[in-house]
Formats: C-alpha cells, structure tokens, sequence
C-alpha cells in the first residue's frame, strides 16, 4: 500500500489561507466519501483543524493515486489557484507519511510546542474516516500504531508538560497586556471546547467579571454557572463588548462576529478605552481592518507566534527525546501496514482462482453429463489444461510484455521463483 500526506499548517501557510481550507466534521464526512468514489480502493482520512489541514490517503501502488492528483483535489475542492496553494502545500510519502503524522499527534509540529488537544483531534480525524466508510485495516493500522506512538511519546517525555494549549497561550497573552484582571471584565465569545478550556485557565485570573456570549443561551449559562461567570444575550453582543476590557472569540462561525462597521461606532460609547482582542478561531472572528480602530489591539493565531517563544525553550530540549522514540516506529507502523495489505492481497487471489475454479467445474461437469467412458480422461486433461492457463495467463502476460521493462520483469521472474521454489537451473 502507498501511504500519502498532502496538507497545509501554520508553518507554510498564513491564517488567511488556512481560514479558506478549513472543513467542519460534516464536511470531512462528505469529501472523504466523494473521495472515495473518485479513487477506488483509497482508505483516508482528513484532519483539520485551526493550524493545519492535511489529507492521508493510503491506496494500492496500481491504484494511480498521487501527490499531484490529492494536491489538484485540493485546488479544486476549496476553490484556490495552484500557484497560491502550491507555495504553501507540503507533500510526504511512506515512511515520510507516517514520521510526519506521529510528530502531528505527539504535538511536535504544533504551533505550541507538545499541546496536547492535537492527538484527540487526530482520533476524530479516523472516527470520521470510519463514518465515510473509508476506514479499513490499512488506515486502521495507521492511526492505531500513531496514536499508540504519540501518547508513549507524551508519558516518557516531558513535551506535554506546562501550559501547552493555544487557550492557555490566550490567556497568558491577555496577562502580558494586563498587570492583572481583577478589575477587568472579560468577554468570550462561544461556547465549544476551546472557549471552555479558555475559561478554564481564566479562572486563575481571578477577573473582576466573565462573560460568556454564545448564540445558544443554554449553553453560554451551562458555561457560566460551571465557571462562576455570567450568560450574555448574543443579540446584546456589542453591548458586551463595550463593558469588556478583554474579548476573546472561538466561535465555530463562518463569517466574522465583529466587523469594523459594528465595533467602529462602540470606540466612543467605551469612552476610548483600550479593548484587546484574541481572536484564536478559524475561520477569524475578528475582521482584520478592526485591529486599525484607535486603541483596539487585536491579536490572532499568527500572533500568538510571539508569545509561545518563551514558553516553547524548556521543552524545545525534549524533541531529541521525541524523535528517538518515534524514530523505530515509524518502519514497524509501515511493516504493519504492509501485512494488512498483504491479508486483503491473499484473500482477493483466493477469491479470484475460487472463481476460476468454480466457472471451470461447472463446464467440465455439463460434459461429463454426457460423456462416454473413454471420453473421461480426456475431458479431465482439458479441464486442468483450461485451469492451468487461466491462472498463468496474466502473470505469464506481465513477464513476456515486460521485455520493454527489463528491470521490473526481472522483479517478477524473481518473486516467481521465490514464490513457487522454481529452480533457476532448469530451462
């Protein structure tokens, strides 16, 4: 089986490409399903999320998929040029496949350095795959041998150790602007699991008031009451705005909550207060041309860049540790896909000379309805001939017609005899 990884992250693409790439669940079911109508035998999954959008695919070697037909896909699919996407795709293959997608789920390739949410979204990215229909063993043994891999990697290393969360990096954003908050009154924008885990890490902030805004009121109180804040109405959302210090958005929304004509008019009513906004969703909640209105201060993903240096230097000193244990891995992941692609190859080829078989004995039984004594042997010598050339016939094709693929036919002339033990010095 060829293993493939095409995608996109934070280090080759910027916020404003990777918003355009991003997919929903929903929408992950419905493209691996169209591609597994496109590709044939293809197993895949895609795993997108705020920093990166990759695409794994595992397919036989005569199946004809390739980097260049996934990264066209790609083009087509989210309506981006080659020459935008080219310059910020990478590509991976076989061992380099599997290397590249352990160091994703060990969260050696995160924006923040070992975060530990990237190896649940790597398990939803296969639960998906299975939900599409294009989960079998060979990407069942992919993702089961990874997510082994990053979870020893995260027990016998210190990677996942601090705050490793781009939420918690939020916070700690929000206290590198404040000398603290215990006069302040925070906004968050959403409810889902990165404004929970947001809140979470706000709570050691002690600020002055919380509030929490999400279209659903249900579950903006349910967050509230669990993290001693308050529900804000979402139509009452840019009167909130203008009480809070501090906004921070993760919302799931595809078009931006606040737009510079509806923070614009808020600038004087807040009486020229600075407000800062974190904006860590994807796609933005934040228009851009927001952060340019007089002492609004808007960060985004990008920016978080900053921040993480500092906090990234003590685990920096255990990728070394990382890359060892994941390292021998990596072949034994590939040998185990291997041997799932070998199970299915034995099976195909019984199923293939059973129905040989059976085509071959319903004939030859037709003429031994009617045969006569001395017709028998004859009768059997043909069955066995016919057999015997239906088998042979296409292997014995792919040798005679590779004589203008000298190298490859010698391949098969070699695992000929190998296979059946044929002894090379018979004519």
């Amino acid at each position: 089986m060829k293993i493939l990884c095409v995608g996109i992250s934070h280090k080759t693409a910027s916020v404003v490409l990777r918003e355009r790439l991003v997919l929903d669940d929903e929408s992950v079911v419905e493209w691996l399903e169209d591609m597994g109508g496109r590709w044939g035998e293809m197993q895949g999954a895609i795993l997108s999320t705020c920093n990166r959008t990759e695409v794994y695919v595992v397919v036989p070697r005569n199946e004809g998929v390739g980097v260049e037909g996934v990264v066209e896909y790609l083009a087509e699919g989210f309506g981006v040029g080659m020459d935008e996407l080219g310059c910020a795709v990478y590509h991976q293959e076989d061992h380099g496949a599997i290397e590249h997608l352990m160091r994703v789920a060990a969260g050696l390739e995160s924006m923040v350095l070992g975060e530990g949410q990237i190896m649940g979204q790597v398990r939803r990215a296969y639960e998906l795959a299975q939900e599409a229909g294009v989960a079998d063993k060979a990407l069942h043994q992919l993702f089961q041998s990874v997510l082994a891999m990053a979870k020893r990697v995260r027990t016998e290393t210190g990677i996942g150790k601090g705050k490793t969360s781009v939420s918690s990096v939020a916070v700690d954003f929000a206290k590198h602007l404040f000398t603290t908050l215990e006069d302040k009154t925070v906004l968050v924008i959403g409810a889902g699991k990165m404004a929970e885990l947001t809140l979470t890490h706000f709570m050691e902030l002690t600020p002055q008031r919380l509030v929490v805004c999400n279209r659903s009121v249900e579950k903006a109180s349910e967050l509230a009451e669990k993290y001693g804040g308050e529900a804000g109405e979402f139509g009452r959302l840019m009167d909130h705005v203008v009480e809070a210090d501090v906004v921070i958005t993760s919302t799931g929304s595809k078009d931006p909550v606040l737009t510079t004509n509806g923070v614009g008019p808020l600038i004087k009513r807040r009486r020229f207060r600075p407000l800062f906004l974190i904006d860590i969703a994807l796609p933005r909640d934040v228009e851009g041309a927001v952060g340019s209105l007089a002492n609004v201060y808007l960060y985004d993903l990008d920016d978080l860049n900053g921040v993480l240096v500092d906090q990234q230097t003590a685990r920096n000193g255990q990728v070394g540790a990382c890359e060892a244990i994941i390292g021998p891995g990596v072949g034994a992941c590939y040998a185990a896909v291997q041997t799932g692609d070998f199970s299915s190859v034995i099976r195909q080829l019984r199923d293939q000379l059973q129905a040989i078989g059976l085509d071959e004995n319903k004939r030859t039984l037709n003429k031994l309805q009617t045969a006569s004594e001395e017709e028998l042997e004859k009768i059997l010598d043909q069955h066995t001939h016919r057999l015997l050339n239906k088998i042979l016939h296409r292997p014995l094709s792919e040798l005679t017609h590779g004589s203008g693929r000298s190298e490859q036919a010698a391949v098969l002339a070699d695992a000929l005899r190998q296979l059946f033990h044929l002894d090379e010095g018979e004519g």
